[in-house]
């Protein structure tokens, strides 16, 4: 362990830095932390395993202090890296609504961070997603009731934990209630601070008590806690806000983790002050520990602020104390902290853990049509009509057909060739089929923005209930919502949450009666 007294004011600065790791060279100065692998709202890295996990071997053998390795494993560690196991997301999870397999979800997530030497994960997300229509958290929050969400979240962090991956809550004072986004503006928390306290709140407070080691701050308002007025009258986001951070959450909360701000480059964070360098500046006076990705003038800023006193040296101290600490719990200063191999066990584990999270969270919402299970001898002939904006997501549609295939059902698949928003074409169309399935792929930030259908997506939903509903199924591999923002009418539809292949199967194996549906919703649904 290193005592604050033996470090410089450059190296305290440095351990407050989260730099972007980069595949073909290494960082000379010890920062506190590297963020590797793909984003959240990119696609996975795909260097390829051996190679990552070699040079963050290299980091770690190189780091004079030991260093955090971090990616957003929010939904597993395949999410950010290819050739690892991609987790259905936390809603899904949400849906199983089981502790058991919430604290194997973050078991498997540790498992394999560990295997390449990652120790943190900026995961997972605990927002509560209270309002449909917003673009940033969806399903990738765990629901929206705060009782459910405490008690899974509680268990995938210890699953974490307990195994050697830092966790982190994130967004702090609690995304889902805007229908913005904050890679694009400043959002806000506009629930009253008396009502934040028992869903937000109390979601953050529960979990600080049950021990999780970071915080995110999002670039996220909270008006009704928020006194200080800013420039137009407008409230700073957590991210700049000294009333957010250091009196509420570290004061009133009691956080003694580390607070890590949300990335440096969203459009949330920037244009409060008159240039980005100012406004990183401003929020490490804030009480944010950790810079997410800050530029490259941060460490010269910074030295300035603190030499001048602008910055109390006492604030770094702070900082610089709770990220030690962090590395300390997480055993950095007292083993060799190089990647840990994946046994054949751990690797049927996750793998289990993977299936068995999709298979239990595929959720029939309702089957008035009485369609289910769909057997040969009533629906030999199966139309399915993918509807994406997302073009990976047909990969996705062709496993769907696939694998009815592989029952022995006849199965066309209708993409972009066919214009079925015409009226003549989807009535012939339809006629030729025993059954007509409506499957929707989302992902959020597929593109940025709102994950609303446009164009010869939403013409292909202004017509699919014309014809047939009796014997159509609409299935959302995404966005829960679908079926009130889209398909009040449908008589039968299920919410599967994710397109991953393994939800694809479930969602077949429920279908056909190989399996059951869950019957659980983790959001409100009418």
């Amino acid at each position: 362990m290193f005592a604050l007294s033996d470090l410089t004011l450059r190296e305290k600065i440095l351990q407050t830095m989260v730099i972007r790791g980069n595949k073909d060279c290494f960082v000379h100065e010890n920062v506190g932390g590297i963020f590797f692998g793909g984003e959240i709202i990119t696609e996975p890295n795909d260097m390829g395993i051996d190679r990552a996990r070699k040079i963050l071997e290299r980091y770690i053998e190189n780091a004079k202090i030991p260093i955090l390795i971090t990616s957003d494993f929010e939904n597993g560690c395949g999410s950010m890296f290819q050739g690892l196991t991609p987790m259905p997301y936390l809603m899904g999870l949400g849906a199983a609504d089981s502790e058991e397999l919430a604290y194997n979800y973050g078991l498997a997530t540790a498992l394999e961070a560990r295997s390449i030497g990652a120790n943190w994960t900026l995961s997972p997300v605990s927002d509560l997603n209270l309002n449909p229509r917003n673009p940033l958290v969806g399903i990738r929050s765990i629901g929206d009731d705060p009782d459910h969400a405490v008690r899974l979240l509680r268990e995938v962090i210890r699953g974490m934990q307990e195994n050697g991956l830092a966790a982190c809550a994130k967004h702090f004072p609690g995304d889902g209630l805007d229908y913005r986004d904050q890679h694009i503006v400043t959002t806000n928390n506009t629930l009253p601070f008396e009502q934040w306290k028992e869903k937000s709140g109390r979601i953050f407070q529960e979990l600080i008590d049950a021990g999780v080691y970071s915080i995110m701050a999002g670039h996220i308002t909270l008006p009704d806690y928020q006194k200080e007025v800013f420039g137009n009258g407008m409230k700073l986001p957590a991210t700049l806000s000294f009333e957010l951070i250091t009196n509420l959450l570290k004061g009133e909360m009691g956080f003694d983790g580390v607070v890590v701000t949300d990335a440096l480059g969203m459009g949330g964070f920037l244009g409060w002050y008159p240039t980005r360098r100012r406004s990183e500046v401003e929020a490490f006076k804030a009480g944010c520990d950790m810079m997410l990705w800050p530029t490259v003038n941060y460490l010269q800023d910074m030295a300035e602020a603190i030499e001048c006193g602008y910055i109390p040296v006492e604030r770094l101290d702070d900082a610089v104390s709770r990220i030690l600490r962090m590395k300390e719990k997480l055993g950095l200063f007292d083993k060799d902290n190089h990647a840990t191999a994946l046994s054949g066990q751990d690797r049927a584990f996750i793998k289990k853990t993977q299936q068995e999270t999709a298979k239990r969270s595929v959720t029939l919402i309702r089957d008035k049509a009485g369609i289910f299970p769909v057997t040969l001898m009533r629906y030999k002939k199966i139309a399915i009509i993918p509807i994406s904006h997302y073009k990976p997501a047909y990969e996705e549609a062709e496993l769907l057909c696939e694998e009815f295939r592989s029952r022995g059902f006849e199965v066309d698949i209708y993409k972009d060739g066919l214009q079925i928003s015409q009226e003549s074409n989807l009535e012939t169309m339809i006629d030729q089929y025993d059954l007509v399935i409506y499957a929707l792929f989302s992902r959020g930030f597929r593109p940025i923005g709102f994950i609303d259908y446009m164009g010869n997506e939403a013409e292909k939903i202004a017509h699919s209930l014309n014809y047939a509903v009796e014997k159509t199924i609409v299935v959302s591999f995404g966005s829960p919502y679908f079926g009130e923002q889209y398909f009040e009418r449908a008589l039968t539809y299920v919410n599967a949450y994710s397109m991953l292949s393994p939800s694809v199967e479930a969602f077949v194996q429920a279908a056909v009666g190989e399996e059951s549906f869950g019957t659980f919703s983790p959001v409100h649904l009418k």
